[in-house]
């Protein structure tokens, strides 16, 4: 089977988006498959063999890129494809639907109506209803929507996603993590061998809410002195958390790692005792499925996608109340060795529900179902056509219109939003 998978960016920036894309082409091509991943950016020495790049334009520093179309050696590699899977909501699902002349898959990896209030100045209301009209008009162009978790799944049902959906948690090879090939200790890592040491892994952004958590890390610790807190990663808000932690007091007890080779963290993991995250923008996170793994219990806020995975009382501790239930459970866990190690035991069993293997074999079942009946031949949209419907779009263009501009501005803001010209566009074939 060949199979294409098409994602807004693939290297140089590494997330857990990435990650997976890249550990699917693996296992896949294992399996005697083809797998081609179609993206943006410039060439890049490092891509491994299978990779085609399109020219686009990077997306301030976040390492995402937009383009109006692909290259014409693109375009025609991805109509030999014989299913599409879709990493990524925009730059990926309608540029599938374009040029593709197969089924296609998408996987939502993001909560992107909390993503939209965290990078643009937008009340929720406003960022919910820019989604309630986008989710559904760009998941329309795939056949099927697959996502990591049932709850993620009600979220999108609620924001009005039409197209079947179905449950595929997101896999991982748990092999590294249960067995680390160089595992650190707190003394290479600078922290005292009697030192808690809690974690945290992820992207130095503004949605995953790390500040939030070394608060609750500065009043856990002033219970508990020995907690200590390892953050690993990279992103533009890191100068900042460093001078949070030092105006909470906390600087000497907590290291920032900066970014890790992948291949490194599971010997990171092996030194700690407790996985913590703030966040509640996460479908499914490959971090916590990574810690669990390594036998760590995960103290985190109860969210969708979080809840999906680790079992409260079981695996770790879950709260809904992040301002001041993160403290509490970092505290309960941070003074009870016995009950901490019962439940490492259980993270770890809980974590081979996620194995690779297993979510490999259920997206290729999906894979075949959908090549027996292809539903892409019996769509609305067909293949190549692309159709923005004016009337449609007029209420939230107008809804936003209000919210975001003085109402003697309203009509111009209407306008830029969507112009009279683009009631309907079709292109059989766009080069």
């Amino acid at each position: 089977m060949r199979i294409g998978m098409v994602t807004a960016c693939y290297k140089p920036v590494v997330n857990g988006v990435t990650r997976m894309v890249s550990l699917y082409k693996e296992h896949l091509e294992a399996a005697g498959h083809e797998v081609t991943i179609f993206t943006l950016g410039e060439p890049d020495p490092d891509d491994e063999p299978g990779v085609m790049r399109s020219p686009g334009l990077m997306l301030g520093d976040y390492g995402y890129y937009i383009t109006m179309r692909y290259s014409s050696e693109a375009q025609a590699l991805l109509q030999e494809m014989d299913i599409i899977h879709c990493h990524h909501l925009f730059m990926s699902v309608e540029m599938a639907h374009r040029y593709g002349r197969s089924p296609i898959v998408y996987t939502n990896h993001t909560r992107y109506d909390l993503y939209t209030g965290s990078y643009i100045s937008l009340p929720q209301p406003t960022a919910d209803a820019i989604m309630r009209q986008v989710w559904p008009e760009f998941t329309d162009y795939a056949d099927v929507v697959v996502t990591p978790s049932a709850s993620v799944r009600d979220v999108m049902l609620e924001f009005g996603v039409r197209r079947p959906i179905e449950v595929i948690e997101n896999g991982v090879d748990l092999r590294p993590f249960h067995n680390p090939s160089q595992p650190l200790s707190k003394t290479d890592l600078g922290v005292p061998e009697t030192a808690v040491l809690v974690t945290y892994i992820g992207r130095l952004s503004p949605e995953k809410d790390v500040d939030l958590l070394l608060e609750q890390f500065a009043i856990a610790q002033d219970v508990v002195p020995n907690l200590h807190l390892m953050i690993m990663g990279q992103g533009a808000a890191r100068a900042d958390l460093e001078r949070l932690a030092r105006q909470l007091g906390i600087a000497n007890s907590v290291r920032f790692t900066g970014p890790v080779a992948y291949e490194q963290v599971s010997n990171y993991l092996a030194a700690a005792d407790l996985f913590a995250t703030a966040s509640v923008t996460e479908v499914h996170p490959l971090t916590v499925i990574e810690a669990m793994a390594a036998g760590l219990p995960v103290v985190a806020v109860a969210s969708p996608g979080i809840v999906d995975t680790v079992v409260s009382g079981e695996s770790g501790l879950l709260t809904t109340k992040p301002d001041g239930g993160l403290a509490a459970a970092l505290v309960g866990l941070a003074s009870n060795d016995t009950r901490r190690q019962q439940m490492a035991q259980a993270a770890r069993c809980a974590s081979e529900r996620f194995d690779i293997t297993h979510t490999v074999q259920r997206t290729l079942a999906l894979y075949e179902r959908l090549r027996d009946e292809r539903p892409d031949l019996r769509r609305k949209k067909m293949h190549g056509r692309r159709i923005f419907d004016a009337e449609r779009l007029k209420p939230v263009v107008d809804q936003l219109g209000k919210l975001l501009w003085p109402a003697e501005k309203e009509l111009s803001s209407r306008r830029w939003f969507l112009p009279a010209s683009t009631t309907q566009i079709e292109r059989p074939h766009d080069q």
